[in-house]
């Protein structure tokens, strides 16, 4: 197919690109634009409203934890305090008696002359508020009940209600409230009554459990209402940022949007002045944008062969067209010509019309420049070669039949050795099959005469002729003898019939024409069927040894060509080590050595022998057609001819050898996997 070489003309097309520049598009570009811009704010002002509502509750939160921590601690000492009696203070101005403890012991004076009074708990948590109220902005605690002995602890309007709530049964009230003209967060506990505190409420009335009364903490909220608008401010400034970077974000992306649409319109101008005279070409031509691989053009002879519509052509991915290629495949290969790597790209595949049916087509692919320097394009000319393919499949098949033959044509060469192979285990299985019905008769005997002994014994009395005609039987028949023999017949036998089936399963496997596909093959199975196939070539020669890797994984093969191709390499090497014991330079049976490896993805097999090796002026003809180093009636010289091209043609593999002269060769087989 002749290479498309071309560049397009500017100047022609100017006046449908400048028309193709104002169309409708770009204003639903900017109605696109504002309607999400809009959605975008909407967003950002929502969750600006969460951040807002989260923080007023996490300031709140860590308030009532202030609150609730004073409270704790006050209570505390109070159990403390009761738990200890009570503790003495030293009298004075600010710690009087405490006029409303009626106990014995209130006021004592030491020996020293110190005077002491009693501090019960309510009076040392009294002491320990006054000490807060007197710090600047700090915590505002007191202690009160609806019963109170100090008039001083009467509850104010919120305690009393929160006294109130505590007896219909809630553990905690909480509330924010101004105090002293200042915002408060304000939280009070119930205090039930415990035994230590019976000795001075227990008049009274209180039993122990009680609700006696309760303690509150008012929190001032002047740090916590600064450390909101803080956190506020900065969340305002964060949320500022992020609504102007989307918005930003959104602008480019949309002016993107509209730069690559008057591009797309300015190339389907193009495309629309060189359709007449595209549409008359017989080939498949496809026109791609080389950014997205979109179709930007197609023929008519496109429509015609894949059944779809223009419209639907130029929105299908490359991948609904070549099921054997993604679009990921064209992306790479197409990278070759846009970078100038390659003038021209090449190669077959095939394409699926809209019913189903594939056609193999020869695909030409190119970059075609622009003059004025803009965005080439990638044109792609595919020709049906179905006509092609099927001469093609024809002579596949001839040479899958020719194969075939050259392999039967093996195996009728080994089936002599074949014969003899299964008629030895045949004759052992024969004389032991002789010896098993001899042995029957003469138990047959022995058991007729134990049943007429069972007879006589059953009726009371066994003659004397009767146990001595046994006795006689017995030393006839050497019983310790059968004993022993016929289990080891029975074995002799099942060992025969085992070796003759895994022969003829192996020239079955062997033998078994395979598809015309590549199916996964286990590399280390076929190896072992085709040296028991071939058993009788090596046995008299050589000893095969194999090292096969137990984690060799399937790889995909003609499973009967390959398997052509490993006997004719072991009859070769088994011919090598004759040779070398023919010409007395090896005394004892030789070796052959089979190794299967895995070496990245590659599967190797290694057939190595310790023949004659092969000199090095013939190293690189042995692989030629009708070469041969076998006298005349041995060898064809087709062997090594046909194993190289079905690894390296058709498997895409490799077939190397390494040879020592007088020490053996190696060929080593690579496949992918």
């Amino acid at each position: 197919m002749p290479a498309i070489r071309k560049r397009i003309r500017p100047g022609a097309n100017q006046q449908v690109r400048d028309a193709t520049m104002n169309c409708p598009h770009q204003i639903g570009i900017r109605n696109n634009f504002f309607v999400l811009a809009l959605c975008w704010s909407c967003i950002m002002l929502l969750l600006m409203a969460l951040d807002m509502y989260d923080t007023s509750h996490g300031i709140l939160a860590m308030a009532r934890l202030e609150a609730r921590t004073a409270i704790g601690k006050d209570i505390v000492y109070r159990q403390w305090n009761a738990g200890s009696g009570g503790v003495y203070a030293t009298r004075s101005a600010t710690t009087p008696p405490n006029p409303y403890l009626d106990v014995r012991d209130r006021d004592l004076t030491t020996p020293s002359g110190r005077r002491l009074t009693l501090v019960n708990p309510a009076y040392m948590t009294r002491q320990v508020h006054e000490l807060e109220r007197r710090q600047p902005g700090g915590l505002l605690s007191h202690i009160t009940s609806l019963r109170p002995i100090r008039p001083a602890n009467a509850p104010d309007p919120w305690e009393r209600q929160a006294l109130e709530r505590f007896e219909q049964g809630e553990s905690e009230v909480c509330g924010l409230a101004e105090l002293q003209g200042r915002p408060y967060l304000r939280l009070m506990l119930p205090l039930r009554v415990e035994q230590s505190c019976l000795k001075c409420h227990g008049r009274q009335g209180y039993g122990l459990g009680d609700l006696r009364g309760g303690i509150s903490a008012s929190v001032p909220m002047d740090k916590w209402n600064a450390l909101k608008r803080q956190h506020l401010l900065r969340s305002f400034f964060l949320f500022l940022a992020a609504w102007s970077a989307g918005l930003l974000g959104l602008g480019i992306d949309f002016h993107r949007l509209s730069v690559q649409i008057k591009k797309n319109q300015a190339v389907a101008g193009e495309l629309r002045n060189i359709k007449l005279t595209l549409d008359r070409i017989n080939d498949c031509v496809f026109m791609l944008d080389p950014e997205n691989l979109r179709p930007l053009y197609v023929n008519r002879a496109v429509m015609e062969k894949s059944g779809y519509p223009m419209e639907q052509l130029l929105q299908m991915p490359l991948s609904d067209l070549f099921p054997d290629q993604g679009a990921g495949y064209f992306e790479e290969i197409l990278d070759l010509l846009v970078n100038g790597e390659r003038d021209v790209l090449q190669f077959e595949c095939s394409m699926r019309s809209r019913d189903g049916e594939v056609h193999p087509v020869d695909v030409q692919l190119q970059y075609i420049e622009l003059d004025d320097g803009g965005t080439g394009h990638i044109v792609a000319v595919l020709r049906d070669i179905s006509r092609r393919k099927k001469i093609e499949e024809e002579r596949k098949e001839m040479e899958r039949q020719l194969l075939q033959a050259h392999k039967l044509e093996a195996v009728g060469q080994l089936a002599a050795g074949i014969a003899h192979e299964i008629n030895t285990p045949i004759q052992y299985v024969g004389s032991n099959i002789d010896f098993l019905d001899e042995s029957f008769r003469n138990v047959d005997r022995l058991m007729a005469h134990c049943l007429r002994l069972r007879e006589a014994a059953a009726q009371g009395r066994v003659p004397a002729d009767m146990l001595q005609t046994m006795t006689e039987i017995l030393e006839e028949l050497d019983w310790e003898y059968l004993a022993d023999e016929i289990p080891e017949a029975i074995a002799q036998s099942r060992e025969g019939i085992s070796r003759v089936s895994s022969i003829v399963r192996a020239m079955k496997e062997f033998s078994h024409p395979a598809g015309r596909e590549k199916q996964p093959v286990d590399l280390n199975r076929l190896i072992e069927t085709t040296i028991t196939v071939a058993r009788n070539e090596w046995k008299y020669v050589a000893r095969v040894e194999t090292d096969l890797a137990p984690d060799l994984p399937p790889v995909p093969c003609l499973a009967d060509e390959m398997g052509q191709v490993l006997l004719n390499l072991l009859v070769n090497a088994a011919h090598a080590v004759g040779e070398k014991i023919a010409a007395g330079k090896e005394a004892g049976p030789g070796r052959i050595t089979f190794t299967t490896r895995l070496a990245g993805n590659m599967v190797e097999i290694r057939i190595a022998d310790s023949g004659t090796g092969i000199a090095p002026e013939i190293r690189d003809r042995i692989f030629d057609p009708f070469f041969t180093t076998k006298e005349v009636g041995r060898g064809t010289g087709q062997g090594l001819a046909i194993s190289l091209d079905v690894v390296a043609n058709k498997h895409g593999g490799s077939l190397t050898v390494e040879s020592v002269p007088g020490e053996g060769s190696t060929f080593i087989i690579r496949l992918p996997i």
